[in-house]
């Protein structure tokens, strides 16, 4: 089980290190590239996120050739990131906290156009990227954030990222969870919803351009699956990861993660009132 014990402040430090080096070590293709998965609610909302262990970026295949391709490789292998089997995953070596470690990076696409529906991946003159479900939308209305902090080196630095909003986050959340049993996607829903508590509506509007787009119904319709209850894997997820012993605790957290995603989901007009 994934808890919140597992981020603890130096990897998550070394990570959000590693995310500033790379957006500037791969500014030259700032457009085509955005900061996914778990950095997203930490970026938009932060305060009180736990952050995360690794770095996901999403390269927009549709408008990277394949010499943008192998120019990326390059620049990760010159600036010591190491490839791992995976070809989509990425490692750079770091001290943390007196002690070897290393960051992971995922490149991830889009599934739509490039490589056949039958292929895991983008391909691009031997270079790769992980098709994640819901990762199409990633482009769509991205927000672009000024980061400041220390580089792996030791030296401080500013960088500008392109960060995924709001909705094509839950969405491609809502994916992970359907296909892997990982409590941190459930929580990180959980924190956006609880983060935006007030501005409901504001999210309901984000929403609705995008609300008959096929992935976007795919992912409510998931979210509606895991969300049914308090006592669904959903809920009994967010209370997993921050551990809670006490029953009542478990009880209350699980409740107010289920009502809110009922006031979205129905706000939405996936379920009724």
């Amino acid at each position: 089980m994934v808890s919140r014990r597992d981020y603890n402040a130096e990897m998550v430090t070394a990570a959000r290190s590693v995310l500033i080096e790379l957006s500037n070590l791969l500014g030259a293709f700032r457009d085509q590239i955005v900061v996914v998965g778990g950095w997203v609610p930490e970026l938009l909302m932060p305060g009180g996120h736990v952050g995360s262990t690794d770095v996901d970026l999403a390269l927009d295949h549709r408008h990277l050739d394949e010499g943008s391709y192998r120019t990326i490789r390059e620049l990760l292998l010159g600036c010591d990131y190491r490839q791992g089997k995976q070809p989509f995953i990425y490692h750079r070596p770091m001290r943390i906290g007196g002690k070897d470690a290393q960051v992971q990076v995922d490149l991830l696409a889009g599934e739509y156009e490039g490589t056949g529906h039958r292929h895991r991946h983008q391909d691009a003159g031997g270079v790769q990227a992980r098709k994640a479900r819901g990762c199409d939308l990633a482009f769509e209305g991205t927000v672009e954030l000024t980061l400041t902090g220390t580089l792996p080196g030791g030296a401080e630095d500013t960088a500008r990222v392109r960060v995924a909003s709001i909705v094509p986050f839950i969405v491609m959340k809502a994916f992970a969870m359907r296909d892997r049993l990982k409590e941190k996607d459930a929580w990180d829903i959980y924190y956006c919803l609880s983060s935006r508590r007030a501005q409901i509506d504001d999210l309901v509007a984000e929403f609705r351009p995008l609300r008959n787009h096929g992935l976007v119904r795919e992912a409510l319709a998931l979210l509606d699956e895991k969300f049914a209850s308090e006592r669904h894997v959903g809920p009994k997820s967010v209370a997993d990861f921050e551990e809670l012993a006490d029953q009542d605790d478990r009880a209350l957290r699980q409740r107010e993660a289920f009502e809110l995603m009922h006031r979205l989901l129905s706000r939405l007009g996936v379920r009724g009132p």
